[in-house]
């Protein structure tokens, strides 16, 4: 019976070694979430555009001018800027608790996108029997859009903007994963291949 106590005390002891050590078992951080933080991390501007329709009018008809025209409409449209998020990864930490972070430039992600319900009517000037078609006004509205996109691509400031606001939420991201752990990260920041 004696034995049998000893044996039972001994399991128990055995079984509670175990289970503590695992408890003091350091855990990995996972920072599997961080493509979606990524794409959380937008910034969306707003831009006022003019779309412009233009023809010299060199088409002459009995001696009058009749291609010429001059067109414009305005609209507001709003651009999306952010990191693509497919290119982001983090490092697990170091010794002294440092994670890497590697992050690509900001970008205009997608295309703009124009809010019809700001649209105004066209204003033209147009030569004799020459209308405005609706081609032109796609045309002239497909390039205002190209040059939005280009004009919010080649803003530094606007890029600087996104990519910093990206930094933000994903350092954020690391030190509260690494709270969850009782571990206090230091982050820096490299730029992804």
């Amino acid at each position: 019976m004696k034995l049998n106590k000893v044996i039972c005390v001994l399991l128990i002891a055995l079984v509670t070694s175990f289970s503590l050590s695992s408890c003091v078992e350091e855990k990995k951080p996972n920072f599997s979430g961080c493509k979606k933080v990524a794409e959380l991390a937008t910034l969306e501007c707003t831009f006022h555009n003019v779309a412009e329709i233009f023809n010299d009018g060199t088409d002459m008809l009995f001696g009058i001018n009749v291609g010429y025209k001059k067109a414009w409409f305005e609209y507001d449209g709003k651009i999306t800027i952010g990191i693509d998020a497919s290119k982001v990864s983090i490092e697990a930490p170091d010794a002294n608790g440092l994670v890497i972070i590697h992050i690509p430039n900001a970008q205009v992600l997608g295309l703009p996108d124009a809010d019809e319900t700001t649209f105004s009517d066209i204003y033209s000037e147009k030569g004799l029997l020459t209308k405005i078609e609706m081609v032109d006004q796609e045309k002239a509205y497909e390039a205002a859009q190209a040059e939005m996109k280009q004009s919010a691509e080649n803003n530094p400031d606007l890029m600087w903007q996104a990519r910093s606001h990206a930094e933000t939420i994903l350092e954020q991201y690391v030190i509260k994963v690494g709270e969850s752990l009782g571990q206090s990260y230091k982050v820096e920041f490299a730029d992804a291949v």
